[in-house]
């Protein structure tokens, strides 16, 4: 094709293209460079062509940019928010496995230890986070976890990870959970067992909320952009049935570390089985 007639042809194919782009918003980012593109870089059109050559121009233009502000709309910025809200989920996700390494390093070092058989038990929030603390152990010069600020909730003390809130909840000795400090744990079951929760603070635009367990088995309640639910959850929320579903299909651990009662400070653990 000469020159000369693509230059009588060019306006029509940004009418054609920018008409396009407004059904279709994916194109509406080449449809704007096209048009741009055709105004500056091709040549000027005939003077008998002038005033058509405007108009589909303009039109195609037009076109274009209702394209183009479709695919920011409906394309762009749901990408760029949509990356942000997972940018967040995924910092909850990461402060339920810090809660996670802290229960593993009270386990591994018997700081909670009430039976004496060198397996620690697991830790309330405020526990690990600096409290004084509730089950007899010594006080600890610096805490397990830096939490910041702890705050009241309807179950129990938890602390802020950006828009979301945490706690961790222990097995009782009468049965069922609990994530308030001096509440009657069984300290057997502590050894091998406690559950953690993330969920977005009241009037966020957050929805998603996270648990994990002692074996890193990490669930999620619902799909991003659901309708919120108020408060926190109860401590057997995940485990009900239907559980919540794993979060990205990760898979638990098999093992506990520092499971294995092992003798510490001179304590003797359990002779081994003959």
């Amino acid at each position: 094709m000469s020159e000369a007639s693509f230059s009588r042809r060019w306006p029509v194919f940004l009418l054609g293209l920018g008409a396009a782009s407004a059904v279709w918003p994916w194109l509406g980012l080449p449809a704007a460079f096209a048009s741009l593109l055709g105004v500056v870089a091709l040549r000027r059109p005939d003077e008998s062509e002038l005033p058509r050559a405007r108009l589909w121009i303009a039109a195609g233009a037009l076109a274009s940019s209702v394209g183009l502000a479709r695919f920011v709309v409906e394309k762009a910025m749901l990408g760029i928010v949509g990356g942000g809200r997972t940018a967040v989920e995924q910092r909850a996700v990461s402060r339920l496995r810090d809660v996670l390494f802290a229960e593993d390093a009270m386990r591994r070092a018997g700081w909670i230890d009430p039976d004496g058989d060198g397996v620690g038990s697991a830790a309330f929030l405020a526990e690990i986070c600096g409290a004084p603390p509730q089950q007899g152990q010594a006080a600890r010069p610096a805490p397990v976890l830096e939490c910041g600020e702890l705050v009241d909730t309807p179950i129990g003390a938890a602390a802020r990870s950006g828009p979301y809130l945490y706690t961790v909840c222990l097995p009782l000795a009468g049965g069922g959970w609990s994530a308030r400090p001096g509440a009657a744990v069984d300290s057997e079951a502590t050894e091998r067992r406690f559950v953690a929760y993330a969920w977005p603070e009241p009037g966020s635009p957050f929805s998603a909320r996270f648990f994990i367990d002692e074996h890193d088995g990490i669930r999620v309640s619902e799909a991003a952009g659901a309708p919120p639910d108020p408060g926190p959850p109860s401590c057997d929320a995940a485990l009900g049935d239907p559980p919540w579903p794993p979060w990205r299909d990760k898979k638990p651990r098999s093992g506990l570390p520092g499971a294995s009662p092992e003798p510490r400070g001179g304590r003797p653990g359990p002779a081994p089985a003959p």
